[in-house]
């Protein structure tokens, strides 16, 4: 490969990973624009009602991904060689692993099932201690979606790691340890101030 080809292959999966990291961050943007218009304006400052649906959002997320994906998904061993199952390209990676349509309740086992129910029971019980009537109902429904977008979230992210693990290969270290020197140099600059 020359160095003109190489710095090509770079660069695509540089912009890549940029796509893939911008897309849930313009997702958050929207669906919070959209759901403060919808419900009481003091919803995101009750966090029983808010920590109970992101939780179950996150607890859903991992049950799905484990219903969904085998040992051999995760194998770091299987992770950076050529038959990984994250071998995948940009497109394919959004229309396999980050498609929520891939995803579906009916997937669930049966051991994560009753931890999901009933935090799925507490998440639409919760706003009725706080709200009432029409309001509460609303509350009740933006913790659903809130769950849900928070379980593909969730997914989303599990899947880009691994994905990013297998397009960076060894460089990963490179990058863990830049990012570890950054929060380290923070944290020692904010304990002198």
């Amino acid at each position: 490969m020359s160095i003109i080809g190489g710095l090509v292959a770079i660069a695509r999966v540089a912009l890549e990973m940029a796509l893939v990291i911008t897309l849930p961050i313009i997702a958050i943007k929207l669906a919070g624009r959209m759901a403060r218009s919808m419900v009481p304006h003091d919803f995101f400052e009750v966090p029983l009602v808010t920590g109970l649906a992101k939780l179950l959002g996150i607890v859903l997320g991992i049950a799905l991904i484990y219903a969904r994906y085998d040992r051999r998904y995760f194998d770091p061993h299987a992770l950076f060689i050529a038959d990984s199952p994250w071998n995948l390209s940009l497109w394919q990676f959004l229309g396999e692993r980050a498609n929520p349509l891939n995803y579906g309740i009916g997937i669930l086992v049966d051991d994560p099932a009753g931890i999901v129910a009933a935090l799925s029971l507490a998440v639409l019980a919760a706003p009725f201690l706080f709200w009432s009537g029409a309001m509460a109902r609303r509350a009740a429904l933006l913790s659903v979606a809130l769950a849900a977008f928070v379980a593909y979230l969730t997914i989303y992210a599990i899947c880009l790691l691994l994905w990013s693990l297998y397009l960076l290969n060894f460089w990963t270290i490179a990058l863990a340890a830049v990012m570890f020197q950054y929060y380290r140099g923070r944290a020692k600059h904010a304990l002198r101030s």
